[in-house]
């Protein structure tokens, strides 16, 4: 069966026509504010005022918006992943496709800087040297570390050896936890990493605790004392949403839901439990613990028969560990210094803790322009 072919002058009616009909429907439907897929806020077109003219600030205010208010943004980006994936490329947007439907995020040598890790390794070991406080670093390895098999072919990362052995060499007060070969042992045992996501799952923040415990000469409790329970059967991670595609399988999430009962204070407010369980029906499903990061966050557990404090100074990976540590404790208190501007000497004037644990996942350490705090 033969076909016409399409002539020239017909392909290009039709390709400004659908043009010309995204242009309209562009300005004609209501604009979007939220975009849950990425988890941000939109750009939105705005009235120019007569100096926007005379810049910038008019040109980018309309291509800015046009891209995110884009008819049908989700599933195009969705088609540009399902392309790229088909014509063999490894990455896009700062994220590999690795085997088995696993994301990686694409971090190099170039985007730490070596100057600033050694500036906080430096900050840390002054800290252990200043106070009354048995201090552990603890980073946690990156998921290209672990799960360096599931990689894609020739895929780059940066040097995890390098760094550890840095602060092994830099840090000579302060207590290293090195979890690596532990979670490489497990890999086949259990999920470790989110497959569409940079955090680690309930069960490598097991893994971890099992470590602290070993650390402080403690016997750690079974994972089934804690009674994992399946919280959400559909969660996709910040890695889909900078490359959302049709084919990716979503992961479960699982919670440790035997716990002691306690006190919470977030930044001073009361709250009913350290879940928000409201965040499971968001795009964010791991705020669940705690309802995101936030500056500071009390925990005074009730009827506690232990009389230990203890400080964690952390990221949004020791969120999911402290559910493990709470029964070991009358009182933790976690800091997260891009939230937290208080002096840390006021605090640990206050809580005089037992025992402060430093943790951050290893690349986000690397770059964190605010451990300086630490000195405060």
């Amino acid at each position: 069966m033969k076909f016409k072919k399409l002539s020239p002058a017909l392909f290009f009616i039709a390709s400004v026509s659908i043009f010309t009909l995204c242009g309209i429907l562009l300005f004609a439907m209501p604009q979007r504010t939220f975009s849950e897929n990425e988890n941000r806020y939109l750009n939105t077109f705005k009235k120019p005022a007569i100096s926007d003219f005379l810049d910038t600030s008019m040109q980018k205010n309309f291509t800015d918006s046009a891209n995110d208010q884009f008819i049908g943004r989700d599933f195009w980006m969705k088609c540009a992943t399902a392309i790229l994936h088909s014509i063999g490329f490894q990455d896009t947007g700062g994220v590999y496709f690795g085997k088995e439907g696993y994301y990686f995020e694409r971090i190099l040598n170039s985007h730490l800087s070596q100057s600033r890790y050694l500036n906080s390794l430096h900050h840390l070991e002054q800290f252990s040297e200043t106070y009354d406080t048995k201090t552990y670093f603890l980073p946690v390895p990156s998921k290209g570390t672990i799960l360096e098999k599931l990689l894609p072919e020739q895929a780059v990362l940066y040097d995890a050896d390098q760094f550890y052995k840095q602060a092994a060499q830099n840090l000579k007060h302060t207590n290293l936890l090195d979890i690596r070969s532990l979670m490489m042992k497990s890999t086949s045992d259990c999920q470790l990493y989110f497959k569409t996501d940079h955090h680690w799952t309930m069960h490598a923040a097991y893994l971890a605790y099992t470590a602290w415990c070993t650390t402080l000469d403690y016997k750690p409790v079974s994972l089934t004392t804690f009674t994992p329970t399946c919280a959400d059967t559909n969660f996709l991670g910040t890695l889909y949403s900078k490359a959302p595609d049709f084919h990716i399988q979503s992961d479960l999430l699982y919670l440790p839901s035997h716990l002691p009962e306690a006190e919470i204070l977030i930044d001073g407010k009361p709250v009913d439990s350290i879940y928000a369980r409201s965040k499971l029906d968001t795009k964010d499903k791991y705020g669940v613990y705690f309802g995101g990061n936030f500056g500071r966050i009390d925990i005074q557990v009730k009827n506690s028969t232990q009389d230990k404090t203890l400080v964690v100074i952390k990221d949004s990976f020791a969120n999911s560990l402290i559910p493990f540590l709470m029964a070991d404790y009358a009182h933790i208190t976690m800091i997260d210094f891009r939230y937290y501007n208080l002096p840390v000497s006021k605090l640990l004037t206050e809580l005089q803790p037992d025992e402060t644990l430093i943790l951050y996942e290893m690349s986000n350490f690397a770059q964190d322009p605010n451990f300086f705090k630490i000195l405060k």
